[in-house]
């Protein structure tokens, strides 16, 4: 008796959907949704979303920022005997997705690490396997059908992946749209180092920048990776820079906030950077105070942000570079990760208010919104500031303050939660001024 072919289904026929259910039509019938599409080919069957829910097994080839959405909308819709697969270059949260959403519908991760440009019959077309807690079978049995399929594959767990494929594939694509947005046109000296670059760059050339947010925005490790990659080019560029201070002589520098502020830190981070063990910081809190110690001799440089990722311009700085006679020497970007903190002895559920940097309180808005909707919100002058005065009961105990991690450390105060801002790349650039 002749076995029935498997039926398989394809949510989302974008590039690397087209390229998958072209891979399954060899071994069973395929079925697609997209909401885009709906011609039928020779080989592939168009049908509803409420038809492609029932099939024996669903592939979900949809990006990574629509998934959650999508599990939660249709999770009734899926057939109990069926098994969902999902092909995100991500792993950990699209399983913890699936877990919450289709708890009892058997469930797998994979990652084909190819694509429409890379995938070749006769290559190595390695695919990556990660298990779901509660579906640890499934890898032995989903290893041997990819391997039938001349698949090569590898079991990893999702956050294995996660960690190791932000660096391979994650700066691949920060490289290769860097190279892209350059826009080098043909050049007379191709060497073989120009040529790779190029080759990096036709290798992400296809990829739309929502792949390239999604595969960052969705790794929970890539802030690791983001921070070490602009940390490097920093480091490499500082090379060729020209240098007009003598930095083996004592001098002060002046940030724009308190000690353990985000200005204190990136001093630090500039210090350490340039090798620099002569330069004193002195803490003036705000842009105000450091102009005018600069002004008047007092510091012989300032440390100050001059705009975030999701705040924006600070005004502050800005506006005294307006005011005040002096030079930008350098800029420089610094991750600014911000924390929920509240006093040691603080015993309640909700705090009265909550106090920080107007700042902080923009980078953090959404992550307020959602937590503390009703909550006061106090604009102070400093971050650092903020944590020192609930340190000191110059707030009270029951308020909470957005501050940096070093604060809380440095003052004996309490995390509540970390990394609270909106944007997961919260970068702030910094300005290094001079009188010169």
């Amino acid at each position: 008796m002749k076995k029935e072919k498997l039926q398989f289904s394809v949510i989302g026929y974008g590039r690397f959907g087209k390229l998958w259910a072209e891979i399954l039509s060899e071994h069973g019938n395929v079925f697609a949704f997209d909401k885009n599409k709906t011609r039928q080919t020779k080989k592939i069957h168009f049908v509803d979303l409420e038809e492609a829910l029932k099939k024996d097994v669903i592939f979900l080839c949809i990006p990574i920022s629509q998934m959650e959405t999508f599990l939660k909308k249709n999770k009734s819709k899926f057939s109990k005997y069926s098994t969902v697969i999902d092909t995100a270059s991500v792993k950990e949260l699209p399983l913890k997705w699936m877990d919450r959403n289709i708890p009892n519908i058997p469930h797998i991760g994979l990652h084909p690490l190819f694509g429409p440009d890379s995938y070749g019959k006769n290559q190595i077309n390695l695919i990556i396997i990660s298990a779901a807690k509660k579906y640890p079978l499934l890898i032995k049995k989903w290893q041997k059908i990819l391997e039938d399929w001349h698949f090569f594959t590898r079991i990893v767990s999702a956050s294995a992946h996660d960690r190791s494929i932000v660096f391979s594939q994650g700066v691949t694509h920060f490289v290769g749209n860097i190279i892209k947005k350059m826009a080098i046109t043909k050049i007379e000296t191709p060497t073989l180092g120009y040529n790779m670059l190029r080759s990096v760059e036709k290798f992400c050339e296809n990829d739309t920048h929502q792949l390239f947010r999604d595969i960052l925005l969705y790794n929970q490790h890539s802030g690791k990776m983001f921070k070490s990659f602009l940390k490097a080019t920093h480091d490499v560029s500082s090379f060729v820079r020209k240098e007009n201070v003598d930095y083996n002589t004592p001098f002060s520098i002046g940030v724009m906030g308190a000690k353990g502020s985000f200005s204190h830190e990136a001093a630090n981070q500039w210090l350490n950077k340039k090798h620099i063990k002569k330069g004193k910081i002195k803490y003036l809190v705000t842009a105000k105070k450091v102009f005018e110690a600069l002004d008047f001799g007092k510091i012989q440089m300032g440390v100050l942000p001059i705009q975030n990722a999701v705040g924006g311009i600070i005004n502050e700085t800005i506006l005294g570079l307006a005011k005040y006679e002096c030079k930008i020497k350098e800029y420089f970007p610094f991750v600014v990760n911000q924390c929920l903190i509240k006093h040691k002895n603080f015993r309640g559920k909700k705090p009265k208010e909550i106090h920080s940097h107007p700042q902080a309180l923009k980078q953090c808005k959404g992550y307020l919104k959602k937590y503390f909707p009703n909550v006061p919100l106090i604009e102070e002058n400093d971050t650092a500031l903020s944590a020192r005065y609930l340190a000191k009961n110059k707030f009270g105990k029951d308020v909470f303050v957005i501050a940096p991690e070093t604060s809380a450390k440095l003052d004996g105060l309490k995390l509540v939660d970390k990394n609270i801002q909106d944007l997961r790349y919260n970068i702030t650039d910094f300005v290094i001024v001079s009188k010169d």
